[in-house]
């Protein structure tokens, strides 16, 4: 055998032996490497299946009992319960916050991060706790995005017509108001959706909410219920125009409040159009019973296609989140942690993921 050949074979060998003796070198080094893909999971026939076996003598939650679905705007952070009441009423999780537009948004955004780090599973947490004209606003909105926050919102921003809404010290006058524009750009550098509240749903604030889209097309703007005193034939030619518009469907308006013209059957065939783009809530049972609020979200869900039912419940909110990266103090945080717990290992994370193994690594420090 050549020299130089039998140099090779004698340094693959050794290297073998090492590696199968579990002498390899070890990772002396904390990586993060962010994962954004959202492979939604492919569960038409379950729908398929629970409507099959569907018993007319149950309640529509539990006939849906084995679905996911997500609520992508409730107002119940301040309460200790909230988890395990929308739970009961058949939510699986909750876009959480508290009040908005005003100083005490700022607490409750904090009271959403709390119940975010005892139920991560269940909980999107969201803020709202920032002045729309100040620099501090940005700061906040930025500070609050680096930390983990996986939404922006409700953020006012525009009222006419709501008696709370209207008053709020924090308000913008339109969708494209004050410090609106950078937030936007924010929002889409964090690839982090933001919820809007808008009334009346025409006129100037709609115009403005369609300059806003045009002029931040990798932004995704929620157009927080955009069925309330709203019809289908109003909402369409946002959609048909605006590619990163997705809409917060209240469905306990349409179906419950009486100041609702439509019913639920009203808007399936828009849904049916714009899959990719509806989402429901409950907007906390503003204004109706928690029950009617989550009972109207599975009727909706009941008049639906199953490939339509299952985005709608919680795939189409879901991929928002998954496609989010790790931030850079989330990444830092976690190199920190895991290096004083002795991991020196390589991870594959979302910015969700991320939260998550700050709170383990967190946890097992505090042990």
């Amino acid at each position: 055998m050549p020299v130089k050949l039998r140099y090779f074979v004698i340094c693959a060998l050794a290297l073998a032996a090492v590696t199968l003796s579990g002498c390899a070198p070890k990772q002396t080094e904390v990586i993060v490497n962010p994962m954004t893909e959202y492979a939604p999971k492919d569960e038409v026939a379950l729908i398929e299946k629970l409507r099959k076996d569907k018993d007319p003598s149950k309640e529509l939650q539990e006939v849906y009992r084995d679905l996911t679905v997500i609520d992508i705007h409730n107002h119940d952070a301040p309460n200790p319960v909230a988890i395990e009441n929308w739970r009961k009423a058949g939510i699986d999780r909750l876009v959480l916050f508290g009040s908005i537009a005003e100083p005490s948004a700022k607490y409750t955004d904090q009271l959403a991060w709390e119940e975010y780090q005892k139920a991560p599973g269940n909980v999107y947490p969201s803020f709202a706790g920032f002045p729309i004209y100040e620099e501090e606003g940005l700061e906040i909105v930025r500070n609050k995005l680096e930390k983990g926050y996986l939404n922006i919102g409700e953020v006012a921003a525009a009222s006419t017509y709501s008696e709370v809404v209207s008053r709020l010290p924090w308000k913008a006058e339109h969708p494209n108001d004050g410090n609106l524009p950078k937030i936007y750009d924010l929002a889409a550098q964090y690839q982090v959706p933001i919820l809007l509240h808008i009334d009346p749903p025409n006129g100037q604030p709609i115009a403005k909410l369609e300059e806003a889209l045009e002029s931040h097309p990798d932004s995704a703007i929620i157009f927080g219920h955009a069925n309330a005193y709203n019809s289908p034939e109003n909402i369409e030619p946002l959609l048909s125009k605006h590619p990163n518009l997705y809409i917060d469907f209240f469905a306990g308006f349409t179906a419950y409040n009486p100041g609702s013209t439509n019913k639920l059957e009203d808007y399936v065939p828009l849904m049916e159009k714009y899959p990719d783009k509806f989402m429901l809530s409950t907007d906390a049972g503003f204004d109706l019973s928690r029950d009617q609020a989550a009972k109207a979200i599975y009727e909706m869900i009941d008049l639906l296609s199953p490939e339509t039912a299952l985005k709608v419940a919680y795939q189409n909110y879901e991929g928002l989140i998954e496609r989010q990266p790790p931030t850079e103090t989330q990444i830092e945080t976690i190199k920190k942690l895991s290096a004083e717990a002795g991991k020196f290992k390589t991870y594959e994370l979302n910015k969700r993921m991320a939260n998550e193994l700050i709170f383990e690594l967190e946890g097992e420090k505090e042990e």
